[in-house]
């Protein structure tokens, strides 16, 4: 019951669904959320899998169908991540110190790397999802690219600090995941890819790979993670795993 309790908590968390958050509980309990990240990815991708089914009955043209399903996947998240991604880029693009860095992604205001940084995903976005629209492999890419995401923010969770003295929203988390959590995630997303045939597993590795590349990166760059980086994982990590897919396969 308390691993339900703890997965609508994740999904309160990382999506627009109306549920009530739970703040009781422990920091442990908090570390316990990157575990479930790629399973939060795989019900968003079921959700754009059957909204594309949907369009499909009608007869909307491909083009409209894929910024629909582009326009749904953002509405889901709320633009969460993509506005992790802007100030992301906004503070790593800087050439400030570390500590401006910081500084710069916790300022509301956007600069102009973080526009750009949302626009381009965006645009990519939908030119990669609309490349494998008559491959065969929409289906899996719609329901996997979710889950291969999600697996970055719990990787970066799971084998970086938080980079923040001060502490925030994704502190708990970050400082309470573990290698259970990294195990859990990795085997989730492995076994749901695998599912899908040989390509999506060797898309899921890469996205695998590169996550740890960007861990890299944070530590590198930042000290650690920030609940932005988290965001800017997923977003960066659906971008490249689409793009592996569709060089994979199209």
């Amino acid at each position: 019951m308390k691993q339900f309790r703890l997965f609508v908590n994740v999904l309160a968390y990382l999506t627009i669904l109306p549920l009530d958050k739970d703040e009781r509980f422990t920091a442990a309990d908090f570390g316990r959320f990157p575990g479930m990240y790629p399973l939060v990815g795989l019900l968003l991708g079921l959700f754009l899998f059957l909204f594309r089914f949907a369009l499909a009955a009608p007869g909307v043209p491909e083009q409209a169908a894929v910024i629909l399903i582009v326009t749904l996947h953002v509405i889901l998240t709320r633009g969460f991540h993509m506005d992790g991604l802007a100030d992301a880029m906004d503070a790593l693009l800087s050439h400030r110190s570390r500590e401006e860095k910081l500084r710069i992604m916790k300022d509301p205001h956007q600069g102009t790397f973080g526009v750009l940084a949302i626009l381009l995903d965006i645009l990519l976005k939908t030119a990669l999802i609309g490349a494998l629209f008559r491959t065969g492999f929409l289906p899996a890419a719609l329901i996997l690219f979710p889950v291969w995401g999600r697996l970055a923010a719990c990787v970066s969770s799971v084998f970086c600090p938080y980079a923040r003295r001060e502490g925030g929203l994704g502190q708990p988390s970050v400082d309470n995941a573990g290698p259970r959590e990294f195990i859990e995630a990795a085997v989730f997303t492995a076994a749901v890819s695998a599912f899908f045939g040989l390509a999506c597993l060797l898309a899921a590795a890469f996205a695998l790979a590169w996550s740890f590349g960007l861990v890299f990166v944070w530590r590198r760059t930042l000290g650690g993670v920030t609940g932005d980086l988290l965001g800017a994982s997923i977003e960066l990590t659906e971008l490249a795993s689409l793009f592996f897919l569709v060089m994979a396969v199209a």
